[in-house]
Order: C-alpha cells, then sequence, then structure tokens
C-alpha cells in the first residue's frame, strides 16, 4: 500500500473507534502532519482518498477543513451502477438479483419484524393507495416500505444490498411509477405482505415477496422491453 492508503485506513480507523458523528471536524492540517509523521503532500492525498470514498467533506476557506461525513448506500449505489455499465449489465439482470435477494430478507424479516415496523408498513401503504387515481408517482413511499422490511431482518449487510437494488432499478423508472396499474398492484401485493407479517409466517412472507418482485419485472419487460435490456447507465 501506498503511504497515504496506509494513512487513509488509520483515519477511518479513528473514524470509527471515536464514533465521530457526521460533522465532526478533524483536527487541523499542521496537526495531523504531526501526529501522524507525514509531510503535507501524504495527507492531503489520504484525504482525497476518504473524500471519494464519501467518508470526507473537504470544505474550503476559513474554518475550513475534512468534516466527517459518513459513507451511505446511496454511494454503494453509484459505485455498482459504474461497475455494472462497464460490465454491460442490464436492468432486467437487476431485478434477477433482486428476485433471489428480496424474498430471503423477507423470509427473514417475517420473525423479527416488530409491531411498530408493521405498522409503518400500514401507513406508508396507504400513503401510495392514496395516490393510486392521480399522476403522482409511488417512488418515494415504494422505496421506504421495502426498505422498512430490510431494516426489520436484523442483517445490515442484508439491508444495504437490498436498498441498493432496489435504489438501482428504480432510478431511471419516473414515468413508470406513475402508471396506475402499476401503483394499485403494487399496493395490493403490499397487503398481501403485510398479512404475512402480521401472521408471522415466513413461508408465506419469502412466497408473497418473490411473487411481488417477479410480477414487478415481467410488468416492466411487457411496458419498457428497451429499457430493460439496455445496458445500465452510471449516471442516469
Amino acid at each position: 500500500m501506498k503511504r497515504s492508503e496506509v494513512i487513509a485506513r488509520d483515519l477511518v480507523e479513528y473514524i470509527v473507534d471515536a464514533r465521530l458523528p457526521p460533522g465532526a471536524t478533524l483536527p487541523r492540517e499542521k496537526d495531523m502532519v504531526e501526529q501522524l509523521g507525514v509531510g503535507r503532500t501524504t495527507l492531503r492525498e489520504a484525504l482525497r482518498i476518504l473524500e471519494t470514498r464519501g467518508v470526507l467533506t473537504i470544505r474550503s476557506g476559513p474554518g475550513g477543513g475534512p468534516v466527517v461525513r459518513h459513507p451511505q448506500p446511496g454511494d454503494l449505489m453509484e459505485s455498482l451502477l459504474l461497475i455494472l455499465q462497464f460490465q454491460r449489465a442490464t436492468l432486467a439482470e437487476v431485478m434477477d438479483a433482486r428476485v433471489w435477494l428480496e424474498p430471503y430478507a423477507a423470509r427473514m424479516a417475517a420473525t423479527r419484524i416488530s409491531p411498530q415496523e408493521i405498522e409503518r408498513l400500514k401507513e406508508i401503504n396507504a400513503e401510495m393507495e392514496a395516490l393510486v387515481e392521480t399522476d403522482e408517482d409511488i417512488y418515494d413511499p415504494n422505496q421506504r416500505f421495502h426498505s422498512v422490511i430490510s431494516g426489520a431482518t436484523g442483517n445490515v449487510v442484508i439491508e444495504i444490498f437490498t436498498d441498493t437494488m432496489l435504489t438501482t432499478t428504480n432510478s431511471p423508472e419516473a414515468d413508470f411509477h406513475r402508471s396506475r396499474e402499476f401503483k394499485r398492484t403494487a399496493v395490493e401485493g403490499h397487503v398481501e405482505l403485510i398479512e404475512a407479517f402480521e401472521s408471522k409466517d415466513p413461508d408465506a412472507a419469502e412466497e408473497t415477496m418473490r411473487r411481488h418482485v417477479i410480477e414487478s419485472k415481467e410488468r416492466r419487460l411487457k411496458v419498457m422491453p428497451e429499457l430493460m435490456s439496455r445496458p445500465l447507465r452510471w449516471v442516469q
């Protein structure tokens, strides 16, 4: 590893171990140079590495400097989209991944989901239902509905990857989420999912989610076949 990469790794460990929250500032450049025993050029390169990874934001001007940010799932989506574009992966392939991942997430969530989370699902679905006969899209509430489920798994890795897959398939499809037929079908599928969660039935939750995602994929293939077969783009 280059010296700057070692410093970047050490700074990440310091931020995590010290539990520095987003918005916290790191020591001044002069102080870090002395504490770490490196030159300014090496330190600045390390900070740039962390900035590109979403760990820090570098503020300019008086009182500026490195500010803790914390990487977010959205950062993973951008990196994933860039990789998938180079691999010429399609939206259909990402939907296939969702067909495998989300039913398992629903199965895990079925025995762990709290009454409060179930109520949250009902609230979000009611919000979606109110939009069915309008020209508004359901992108945001649909995203939140599935995020509650992935969060209920209690597994942060599954939560992040599920949310990333969902965001990757939804990001280029604003018009699709305005379709009244799609909105109606999504709401009905969510009702079935909520019933499975209320019953604490892993088999029902898994199978219902599988049907829900497969139906969503098939509808996309019918409505926008060209978009589904086109290689993904990093910047939508």
